[in-house]
This record gives structure tokens, sequence and C-alpha cells, in this order.
């Protein structure tokens, strides 16, 4: 799947976008749906902003706070260029959402497959694996492909473009889009 880019021009030097970025996001290390339940209720309001980033030296991560745990996540690098600065990004799913995406499927796969092979025995040597093996091989044939359209519409729902962010980007960064 090809990742549609997203080109900003920034009327800010290159070396004052990170500053802007720093300045403008909660750089906190972990997202806050990640953070147990106990510490978000103790958390102040105010102390939250409404974007949640990683900044290195040449690129960032950005994410909007409430915006879920599939939530597209815009990675971008910047380099200088006459009059400011170009920033070059796409959406796409966070590190760790990747990572659980990835192994999900595998494992709903896996037990998918262990399904067919289980009903499939008791129709063809007799075995009693399961209660009802004709049921149970239409139900895990059709799991495969619900697996399958699961990650498809997740993977595709965490690298559409967020007009927040996007929004958020250009205001932060005196930035508008190239194209």
């Amino acid at each position: 799947m090809s990742r549609k880019s997203v080109t900003f021009n920034s009327a800010l030097a290159a070396e004052a976008v990170r500053d802007a970025l720093l300045r403008s996001i909660s750089t906190q290390g972990v997202p806050p749906y990640l953070e147990p339940w106990f510490y978000r209720m103790r958390r102040k309001d105010d102390q939250t902003r409404p974007v949640w980033g990683v900044v290195e030296t040449q690129r960032f991560r950005l994410r909007r706070s409430g915006g879920g745990v599939y939530a597209p996540n815009f990675y971008a690098s910047w380099e200088p260029q006459s009059g400011g600065t170009r920033i070059d990004g796409y959406f796409d799913l966070g590190p760790i959402e990747r990572l659980s995406l990835r192994i999900t499927l595998v494992v709903m796969l896996a037990l998918s497959v262990v399904g067919v092979l289980l009903n499939a025995l008791d129709l063809t040597r007799g075995t009693h694996f399961t209660n009802d093996p004709q049921f149970g091989l239409v139900l895990s044939v059709l799991f495969t492909p619900f697996c399958l359209g699961f990650y498809l519409f997740i993977k595709r729902r965490g690298s559409r473009a967020d007009d927040r962010l996007l929004a958020f980007i250009e205001t932060t960064l005196a930035a508008r889009r190239a194209g």
C-alpha cells in the first residue's frame, strides 16, 4: 500500500521547527491511552496538550491525544530551503499499534487454522474434538477473511489524513501545504 505524502512549506527556520514543536506538544514517554487508568484519573487536564509527539533531530511523529488507539500518526522530516523549511510527511499507525496489529493477525489466523484442522479431523476421522464439526468448519473458514478484513480496515484507518492534526501543524509551524 503506497503512502500518500504531505508536504508543507514553513516560514520558520529549520532550527526553529524543533523548538516550536517541543513548546506546543506533550512529549511524555507514553501515549495517554497506554497510561494506567488510576494515573489518568489523577492527572490534571491543564497539563495535557491536544497533540502528543516525539521530536528528534530532523524528524518528528505527532498524534492527537484523544484520537484513540488506532488514531493516525503523522511522521515527518524537515530540511532547510530558501525562505524557510520544507516538511515532508505521511500518515501511518504508530509503532506499537503496527506491532500489536500484526501479532493479533498472526494469532487469529493461527486459531482459524487450528479450528479448520480440528473440525476437518472430526469430519474425516471421526474424532470428537468439537461438538458440531460441520458448523465449526464453516465458522473457522469464514473467520479467516474476517481477520484479514479487520487488519486491512484498521491499517487503512490508521493511515488516513487527520485534518485537525494538519491544521495544528499549519498553525504551530507557520506552514502551508504545498501542492
